[in-house]
């Protein structure tokens, strides 16, 4: 069924790509949909690692192109992403400049950089992440309303505006454990089968 669909999805028109893709995202389990990820990745450019859910299906247009998020990430729904910023060294900041949709510009002249979203990261609701940002590492954690303008460390917490770290979810020992371990690149059926053996790793009380 999912190949079919898929073929489907890509002989359909653009504007009833939309609303059959809002069909699939509510029959399909988006943590581990194969089928939502391969039209994320070939219609959006947008890399949705396995497991991963939330925000990062958005059809709203927040998440922008060239990002990739690694698995077992939870991305709340009302986060914002932000590739490039408005010239500031021109007379104008005007996208007349930069965009063609314009109509002045035949290309899009703002450089976009890709983010890359690590594994076990978790964004809370209305996190804002500027185009300065290119890395949030491993396991960290954006708390809800942060504006995030640099790279996020591996393990960090960071919350508010500008984003700071408030702590580190482990210890460094245990961060390299867990590292090493790489348990994200488990399947469902495997982690279950590990989680005991990993909870044992993070809770040494």
């Amino acid at each position: 069924m999912s190949k079919f669909y898929l073929k489907l999805y890509f002989s359909l028109p653009g504007i009833l790509k939309r609303f059959f893709l809002k069909f699939i995202l509510l029959k399909e389990n988006e943590m581990f949909s194969d089928i939502l990820r391969q039209i994320f990745s070939k219609q959006y450019q947008i890399h949705i690692g396995y497991g991963t859910y939330g925000g990062c299906f958005n059809l709203k247009n927040d998440i922008p192109p060239h990002v990739t998020f690694g698995n077992y990430c939870s991305i709340a729904k009302n986060i914002r992403i932000f590739r490039a910023n408005h010239p500031k060294n021109s007379f104008t900041s005007h996208p007349l400049l930069y965009n063609p949709i314009a109509g002045y510009v035949k290309k899009d002249m703002l450089e976009r950089p890709a983010l890359n979203i690590g594994n076990d990261v978790w964004i809370g609701e209305w996190v804002v992440i500027l185009p300065n940002v290119t890395s949030i590492g491993n396991g960290a954690i954006i708390g809800a309303g942060s504006i995030v303008t640099k790279n996020v460390e591996p393990y960090s917490v960071v919350v508010g505006n500008p984003a700071k770290i408030i702590s580190q979810r482990f210890d460094e020992d245990t961060i390299k454990q867990l590292e090493e371990l790489r348990w994200w690149e488990l399947k469902k059926e495997d982690l279950i089968n590990n989680i005991e053996r990993l909870n044992r790793i993070v809770n040494k009380d």
